[in-house]
């Protein structure tokens, strides 16, 4: 279709794919994971306990895709300061989510945190731009296309999916294309 002379638009709005900032394709699927709240009873419940994701997932189509994602284990933690909402742990093959202290948990959405987080593992297996941590300061790291895909997945799981089959990715991410750093690994 591209080479046919058709734009993005089109295509995306046809058959539901696009091209990322590092010119590969993507699909968009429907967020797989249950509501915040659900998710963080859960995760008090077996509070110190590594929790398969399956348990926070409604849809588990995103494991049938990706099979290595059955081994991902979510920790949550306390923390009094706000560093990071979450991270991944290659070495480990775990998802760290920050939630605050008990008496005064953060005010993010811990389902934002797992699509952001998911994400980036999406981002190793399809060998898509990565994103990176604030070792080269903040300004570097909000402009790692992988960040800024990471971000715009959390933004675009709010819209209903006829909003995202009508709008590109680069209609609703925080950094222009033109301004973002691409990286492929470290």
């Amino acid at each position: 279709m591209l080479r046919g002379g058709a734009n993005m638009h089109s295509i995306k709005q046809q058959t539901g794919w696009e091209t990322g900032i590092d010119g590969k394709w993507r699909y968009e699927i429907s967020d797989p994971f249950h509501t915040t709240e659900k998710i963080e009873d859960h995760i008090k419940r077996h509070f110190g306990e590594p929790i398969n994701i399956r348990y926070f997932m409604y849809d588990t189509s995103l494991l049938i895709a990706y099979p290595a994602f059955e081994r991902l284990r979510l920790f949550a933690m306390y923390t009094p300061t706000r560093q990071f909402a979450g991270y991944f742990n290659p070495k480990e093959y775990a998802m760290m989510v920050c939630m605050g202290t008990a008496n005064s948990p953060f005010e993010f959405q811990t389902e934002g945190v797992l699509l952001h987080e998911v994400q980036h593992l999406i981002q190793e297996e399809e060998n898509f731009a990565r994103g990176g941590d604030r070792s080269n300061g903040k300004l570097h790291y909000i402009r790692l296309a992988g960040e800024v895909e990471a971000r715009n997945i959390c933004l675009r799981h709010k819209l209903s999916p006829e909003q995202r089959k009508a709008m590109l990715r680069s209609e609703t991410q925080d950094i222009p294309d033109r301004l973002q750093i691409i990286v492929f690994s470290f």
